[in-house]
């Protein structure tokens, strides 16, 4: 990163990026995209009654990077976190601190909300993203499932 990158919260002129860059995180996810799919987690980023919200990383004022985040309760602690649910840099633009970065900046939402925990999933082959997690973040001891409803 350098001093024109910044990590601020989405807002309508990120619009286009922000739908390009989540775009590729869907298709390199293997999740196929509708317009109406966009248009409805486009809508829960510029809703402040959503549970969704967002930021970007920008360089030169183009968006290079997101992170999508919201709170969960911790029955078992009494407490709340924030659980990012994706975070994406453009690839020609990864190994540059923008990972870290918005992880940084959702770490420090969480520490002025007052909650006590980050919390985020990855894939086991994305060896990348790992190396960054495993230096700013320490892996949680359990196992993910899903089942359909």
């Amino acid at each position: 990163m350098n001093a024109t990158t910044q990590i601020v919260p989405v807002a309508a002129d990120h619009h286009d990026g922000w739908r390009r860059l989540f775009m590729d995180y869907c298709m390199d996810g293997g999740i196929e995209v509708t317009p109406p799919h966009l248009d409805r987690v486009w809508g829960w980023l510029a809703s402040a009654d959503a549970q969704t919200r967002g930021l970007v990383a920008l360089s030169d004022g183009e968006v290079a990077g997101l992170a999508h985040f919201r709170v969960f309760e911790r029955p078992i602690t009494g407490t709340t976190g924030l659980w990012i649910d994706d975070l994406y840099v453009e690839p020609m633009r990864r190994g540059r601190g923008f990972a870290g970065a918005l992880v940084e900046s959702v770490r420090l939402v969480a520490r002025t909300e007052g909650h006590d925990v980050v919390r985020w999933t990855t894939r086991e082959t994305n060896v990348g993203a790992r190396r960054l997690y495993d230096r700013i973040a320490t892996q949680a001891p359990v196992v993910v499932y899903n089942a359909t409803p």
